[in-house]
């Protein structure tokens, strides 16, 4: 499970990059924004990985309250963040919402290759049968 967390960040970071040179090379896109909209989706999903590990830990109090805290921490530091970026900052909102999407379209490509590589519904077939 975690190699396929981390599959999943390193290859968010590829297409956050890979887009973002794409877009600088173009000018179809404001980069900043861009980088932005896949850092701020990155940077949630490993809060929340953090969370999910603390609560699916061994049950202790601790490991409660310290799932309790990065819960805390991962919806502060959203909200501030994104409330941060549109009221404060010049972000360009469409190449902003481009990058967002890019964490799911990397957990979409992880987990169709994953699938892919082994069905449980499918077993091979050996050439004898």
């Amino acid at each position: 499970m975690t190699k396929t967390i981390e599959r999943i960040e390193v290859l968010n970071l590829v297409l956050v990059g890979t887009g973002a040179v794409i877009g600088w090379i173009t000018g179809l896109i404001h980069v900043p924004s861009f980088v932005l909209g896949g850092g701020v989706m990155q940077a949630n999903f490993w809060l929340l990985k953090k969370v999910v590990r603390c609560a699916l830990a061994p049950i202790d109090s601790r490991s409660k309250i310290r799932a309790a805290l990065w819960l805390t921490v991962k919806g502060g530091f959203y909200l501030f963040l994104l409330s941060a970026v549109f009221v404060r900052y010049p972000i360009d909102a469409k190449s902003f919402v481009a990058g967002v999407p890019l964490l799911l379209i990397a957990c979409m490509i992880i987990g169709l290759g994953k699938s892919k590589d082994r069905h449980p519904c499918i077993s091979p077939i050996s050439p004898g049968d």
